[in-house]
């Protein structure tokens, strides 16, 4: 049975320059910096109908070969990010990445919906992980996650 995973992170900041963060894989890479290494992605932004193939090791040690991330849409107006991705173990790993005015502040939010079969449960729990880091890696003012059935 699939998760959603859903990470809400508050910032101070600008809505589009935040979001112009979000679509830069050099960013990614850094907030993951010392926790995982991707190979093969572009040092550019994220392009709307690409597929990236990626090699992605967690850990120096767990290696994930082939990793497939497919950008479905990538609405800059609406500030919002979908991906379709997939590899090894995990079946789905659909991500919807938003980037919203709350007030005087920003709301970033990432809901994935997984499903890696018997490893679901676990990998769930390491994306949810995975993500806050990474906002708490760009300074985020408060971070919640929750796990839902999808």
């Amino acid at each position: 049975m699939a998760i959603r995973v859903e990470i809400e992170a508050t910032y101070d900041g600008d809505a589009d320059a935040i979001f112009a963060a979000a679509l830069d894989f050099r960013e990614m890479q850094e907030a993951m910096r010392g926790l995982a290494v991707y190979e093969g992605l572009p040092d550019a932004d994220v392009e709307e109908g690409r597929t990236y193939k990626v090699d992605v090791t967690i850990w120096r040690v767990l290696r994930n070969r082939g990793h497939r991330m497919h950008v479905a849409r990538l609405d800059r107006a609406a500030r919002v990010i979908r991906s379709r991705e997939g590899g090894g173990a995990i079946r789905r790993w659909d991500h919807t990445l938003s980037v919203q005015p709350d007030g005087d502040r920003v709301r970033w939010s990432d809901h994935v919906i997984i499903d890696a079969g018997w490893q679901t449960w676990p990998t769930s729990r390491f994306a949810g992980y995975v993500y806050r880091r990474r906002h708490r890696h760009r300074q985020a003012l408060s971070i919640t996650c929750r796990y839902l059935p999808a």
